[in-house]
């Protein structure tokens, strides 16, 4: 079912701040498709309407993903990196009591998600397969003249994280996909040794009409980048919307410490 569109742009904002927090930390590519992957998968069973702050189930996700992909981090660098990310102009928050209400928070929402996820991270992503996707190439006769398409081909997987496609297609069929788009995007034809539906040898089961959507729905996460980034600028004459007060959250430092309760007993 598609999302309506500023619960899209809600999300894809959030995982945008995934990769943010998670490239200042050192994850890895695997690492921060994992923590965007089980926040989808998150904000999916919880649904639009939950009482759950999304940049605490980020900040779970991260710090769930490092154990998961054998890169553990420290709570207290998760905390303050988020906050950063956040709150760019203050400063990390003291030890002391409202350190360790964010701490608890952290913790106790690491275990919220991992009970909504049933226990079961989503691991199987799209990188692994790109890789060996490129070689099969290369053993086709594509062996240098690569350019940008293996940079290309990683930044709209990295976009198709941001959006949870891994939630609707194959990791097989995201990497095809990827792959097919950067070298069209590059301008850079199939090798000479390659068959005509090269991709559907590489991923069988994947049909020319499924290739095409997942190609369009990388294309226009890009569009929906631009809009999370941005947005349109007022109509002439009308003036900015007033600054709207952040909810309260642990992740807002002038809320109270004590913010741990995410979602009802239902979840």
């Amino acid at each position: 079912m598609a999302l309506e569109p500023a619960e899209a742009r809600a999300r894809f904002r959030v995982a945008r701040f995934i990769m943010e927090a998670g490239v200042k930390l050192g994850l890895g590519s695997g690492a921060l498709a994992t923590a965007c992957a089980a926040f989808h998968r998150f904000a999916r069973a919880a649904g639009p309407a939950a009482p759950h702050d999304p940049h605490l189930v980020a900040a779970a996700a991260i710090f769930l993903a490092g154990k998961a992909q054998g890169t553990p981090l420290r709570a207290r660098d998760v905390i303050n990196v988020a906050l950063r990310c956040l709150h760019p102009g203050q400063p990390p928050p003291a030890l002391g009591g409202g350190f360790w209400g964010l701490r608890d928070s952290l913790l106790q929402c690491e275990l919220l998600l991992l009970r909504v996820l049933r226990f079961r991270l989503p691991l199987a992503h799209p990188h692994k397969y790109l890789l060996q996707y490129l070689l099969a190439l290369g053993r086709w006769g594509g062996r240098g003249g690569w350019g940008r398409v293996p940079g290309v081909s990683w930044a709209l997987l990295r976009e198709g994280a941001m959006g949870g496609l891994g939630l609707r297609h194959p990791p097989q069929h995201l990497a095809v996909a990827a792959l097919r788009l950067a070298m069209a995007l590059c301008a850079r034809p199939a090798p000479p040794g390659a068959p005509p539906r090269w991709w559907q040898v590489l991923s069988p089961g994947l049909g020319p009409q499924e290739l095409e959507g997942l190609e369009r729905e990388l294309l226009q996460l890009y569009s929906l980048d631009t809009q999370v980034g941005g947005g349109p600028p007022p109509a002439h004459g009308t003036p900015p919307p007033p600054p709207q007060p952040p909810p309260p959250s642990p992740w807002n430092p002038t809320a109270p410490p004590d913010g741990a309760r995410l979602l009802s007993e239902r979840l």
